[in-house]
């Protein structure tokens, strides 16, 4: 089985490399690039702004990466600042020191084995001038460090300063990256809502439903309330047939005060 699927796709290599730079392959490369178009264009824009909005956050961490290195930057070059001013006062003053001594050694020489101070003790000549040659010797040392010192700091300048350039641009692109999503979303928003109102506006079959559908449940609601209102009145209608069994005597009794007596029909 593996022996198969090894010829397999040596075969498929083989056909790949013998089609290359044919039409053919110029053909599949175009319908591949057609359906990857095709795919895209299938996306919602609703998800398309969400997935951008995601990568936009993503941008933070690059961002956070190079604050990070910023601020480990920031604390070295100060304290190698501190360092190389440190020295370079050290430098001064052992400069300022030997040339000193360098002086009074020449105008204190008369002979070599005279005895000459030499800092805190008291040498020969010779001794003061082997003593004053390995102190400048060692100065020398040091004021190469100090220059080196000097150099380095220059470079952690500026690579501090590079580092404050990268995270302005990198806050810079995700604020304007994050304006552009906005402004987009809203004018799709827009345009959403522009074509519901034109749907609405063209399909005048559903208004009309939706009209009609309003209309006749006012009309039910309507007649509900009516209903409503005629009720007490028939509680209150006599019932019919009652006046119709009085005689007309019976009826104006009440306007001559004879109301309840009985009136004898006279006709």
């Amino acid at each position: 089985m593996c022996k198969k699927l090894l010829l397999v796709a040596v075969l498929g290599v083989a056909a790949f490399a013998a089609l290359r730079g044919t039409k053919f392959f110029g053909y599949a490369k175009q319908e591949i690039e057609s359906a990857r178009t095709w795919v895209e264009d299938q996306v919602p824009v609703e998800k398309e702004i969400a997935r951008l909005r995601r990568e936009v956050t993503s941008l933070e961490k690059d961002r956070a990466k190079v604050a990070d290195l910023l601020a480990k930057e920031i604390v070295d070059v100060r304290y190698l600042r501190e360092d190389v001013e440190s020295l370079r006062a050290v430098v001064k003053r052992e400069d300022d020191e030997l040339r000193e001594r360098g002086a009074q050694l020449k105008s204190e020489v008369k002979a070599p084995n005279a005895k000459v101070k030499y800092g805190r003790s008291f040498v020969t000549a010779a001794e003061a001038k082997e003593m004053l040659k390995a102190d400048v010797a060692r100065h020398v040392v040091k004021t190469t460090s100090l220059h080196n010192q000097e150099k380095a700091l220059a470079m952690r300048e500026q690579n501090k300063e590079t580092l404050e350039k990268q995270l302005d641009t990198l806050k810079r692109q995700k604020d304007d990256l994050t304006t552009q999503i906005d402004a987009f979303e809203a004018n799709f928003r827009a345009l959403q809502l522009e074509q519901m109102q034109s749907k609405y506006q063209t399909d005048s079959t559903r208004l009309a439903e939706i009209k009609d559908s309003l209309r006749n449940l006012q009309k039910k609601l309507d007649v509900e309330r009516v209903k409503l209102n005629l009720t007490p009145r028939v509680q209150e209608e006599a019932p019919a047939g009652s006046a119709s069994a009085e005689s007309v005597d019976e009826i104006l009794a009440p306007l001559d005060g004879k109301k309840g007596e009985k009136v004898s029909k006279t006709n």
